[in-house]
């Protein structure tokens, strides 16, 4: 069932890309060093791009490359969404699947470790998850920036915050220390405090609205490309993101990337879920909402 639910050729891209050797590749995936170059072989023709380059015995990611591995990421976490549900550990499913709506961020972000939580302890409920504005969804979960005044009509349908997070390579030494929460004086909302002049910022592009015009001034990239964004920091002693703490949750765990102690205004984003009136008091329903609120810790 398995092989069903997985494409190979997207695996073995996705572990040169991470071990950046072709060897190395081949003994994880326990296959020989000429099947993993004609699985990538293979992948680029059909994609028509370039997506690893060699330089002097390294194997590097292309642009195209960078680009790509997010949507590999991404295939490759649903495959094994799909094998869980409906392949053999899947098969104690019953009912009608909870169908959601959701916009591209919660689709994203949220979703992603929300429902592995909640399949861990209930592979018994299954979704389908449609785009937002699906019609006969039996919940909607959406992205908004947080308002600036307290929204009471929409607190019932708050779930949590998606906070930003300001990142930078292990290797970035210019950046300076931001004083700690509560000493010295209030800083402007303009001022990105702690980061320091010299270095440039790479932005998701949904905060692109909610910055300053002199926050933008410091801009050098713009993407809707988490994994692009993540890529130029690492490789950068310059460069500091600004993007979805979930999306950064793994690399700073791992230490591959550093959060920064900065002041800087609110690209945080609430997290709403909308029910159905008739499925807002089901079990699916609460089970759903405690999951999201525990994906955000």
């Amino acid at each position: 069932m398995a092989d069903n639910f997985e494409d190979f050729r997207l695996k073995v891209f996705i572990t040169v890309s991470e071990l950046g050797s072709f060897t190395l590749a081949a003994q994880r995936l326990g296959v020989s060093q000429p099947a993993v170059s004609q699985n990538v072989t293979a992948l680029e023709k059909s994609l028509g791009v370039q997506l690893l380059e060699r330089r002097r015995g390294d194997i590097f990611l292309t642009e195209a490359g960078k680009a790509f591995r997010d949507y590999a990421l991404h295939i490759i976490y649903w495959y094994d969404a799909a094998e869980k549900m409906f392949g053999e550990a899947g098969r104690a499913t019953v009912g009608r699947p909870v169908v959601i709506a959701a916009d591209a961020v919660s689709a994203g972000f949220v979703l992603p470790g929300a429902l592995s939580i909640l399949h861990a302890s209930r592979p018994d409920i299954g979704f389908i998850i449609n785009p937002y504005g699906t019609e006969g969804a039996d919940v909607e979960i959406t992205v908004d920036p947080s308002p600036e005044t307290m929204d009471f009509e929409g607190e019932s349908r708050l779930v949590g915050v998606l906070d930003a997070a300001v990142v930078c390579s292990p290797e970035n030494r210019s950046v300076a220390s931001a004083a700690a929460p509560g000493e010295g004086r209030a800083l402007p909302f303009s001022t990105i405090a702690g980061i320091h002049v010299s270095n440039q910022l790479v932005i998701w592009g949904r905060y692109e609205s909610l910055m300053t015009p002199d926050i933008l001034s410091r801009v050098a990239v713009k993407s809707s490309s988490e994994q692009l964004i993540k890529s130029l920091v690492r490789e950068s002693g310059n460069l500091v993101g600004i993007l979805p703490y979930l999306a950064v949750k793994k690399e700073l765990s791992e230490g591959t990337l550093v959060r920064l102690p900065v002041t800087l205004p609110d690209f945080s984003f609430d997290i709403h879920l909308n029910p159905a009136p008739e499925f807002g008091g089901r079990e699916a329903c609460l089970l759903l909402r405690s999951a999201l609120e525990n994906s955000l810790q």
